[in-house]
């Protein structure tokens, strides 16, 4: 069943912070965004920090790498898929390796504030409180022994040939903070309706849309359709590569950071709090659920990109059984400009 409605009202004009004014539509319109870090910013210079731990990381032999595996898969702990990338997915502070553990926790303090601040600002242009929608994501903003639905993932992408690392797919959450060493990222160009390589065209950071923000703010913030793809040895006889960190890149490797914010699952949702003129009334009302039921609504959906192909194929047949049953029953497509069925 489709989420999005036509408000009564247009969004109210915000200043996204960090985001260039030629860019400050695109978040709303497109669903991505780049990033504009002045120069020394603390958030960008806590991912370069973390970008460098994460290749002492990732430098390490396999069977150390191993240790950090865990029976959730690419939700949290190390993981490889062959041929694709290997990804270490951080929810605790327990469960992160020392190589990692000062430059993840103040990556993560940096980047939920600025994240949470991007959410505030998308509250005011739906005419809500800051609080309507931040009270999902201020329980997340920091690295400690609690595990919450927010992550840090970390990737190491394979990119001797030019092929596709990581299949079109949205992100599950509110807000996504993605940077990374080598261009790569491309973003689906809702004007166009096609593919757009924005990492090689802007050399930035991105912000993305998820679903549980499409959901909470009735179809007005789309999720931002993505994909990775390696260039091959292309990105590398370019005159310049615009993302380039010093002591990381190289040309054997794409590296990535991102910070992905979820909604708090304890946190009841009731879609008339989340309700104004602006969102007009939500189609599918939510009453007596809370940001997991949300989550896992959402999840039930969408098959897992960085899972092994193996258990990805198997989700993909689940999904298209399960997409079928919807047809059958006269349910719409959710984003019908574009069928993703896969998240990250």
């Amino acid at each position: 069943m489709s989420h999005i409605v036509a408000s009564s009202r247009p969004l109210r004009t915000v200043t996204f912070p960090k985001i260039a004014e030629y860019d400050q539509y695109l978040l709303p319109d497109q669903g991505w965004a780049p990033i504009t870090f002045p120069p020394n910013d603390p958030v960008q210079e806590s991912l370069k920090m973390l970008f460098r731990s994460s290749k002492t990381f990732f430098d390490l032999p396999l069977e150390e790498k191993d240790k950090y595996k865990t029976s959730f898969g690419s939700e949290e702990g190390w993981s490889k898929v062959e041929g694709e990338k290997e990804m270490i997915t951080l929810r605790t502070i327990d469960n992160t390796p020392e190589q990692l553990k000062e430059a993840a926790e103040r990556c993560w303090s940096l980047a939920g504030r600025y994240v949470n601040e991007l959410l505030e600002c998308v509250a005011t242009s739906l005419d809500l409180p800051e609080e309507a929608l931040c009270k999902f994501s201020t329980p997340c903003l920091s690295l400690d022994d609690v595990k919450r639905a927010t992550m840090l993932r970390l990737f190491r992408y394979e990119v001797h040939e030019d092929k596709v690392v990581a299949e079109a797919h949205n992100d599950l959450g509110l807000l996504s903070l993605v940077m990374s060493d080598t261009p790569g990222l491309e973003v689906w160009d809702r004007s166009v309706q096609g593919w757009c390589d924005l990492e090689r065209q802007c050399g930035k950071p991105i912000v993305m849309s998820g679903r549980q923000l499409q959901r909470l703010s009735n179809g007005h913030y789309g999720p931002g359709g993505h994909l990775v793809r390696s260039y091959g040895q292309s990105a590398w006889t370019e005159t310049r590569n615009p993302l380039a960190i010093d002591g990381v890149s190289n040309p054997r490797y794409r590296y990535s950071i991102v910070f992905i914010l979820r909604a708090h699952w304890p946190v009841p949702i009731d879609s008339d709090e989340l309700s104004s003129e602006v969102t007009g009334k939500f189609t599918t009302p939510m009453k007596a659920i809370t940001a997991k039921d949300l989550f896992f609504q959402i999840k039930k959906n969408h098959y897992n990109i960085n899972a092994n192909l193996e258990d990805r194929n198997e989700q993909r047949k689940n999904i298209d059984s399960l997409k079928k049953a919807q047809q059958e029953r006269g349910e719409a497509n959710e984003q019908p400009e574009l069928q993703i069925e896969a998240s990250g």
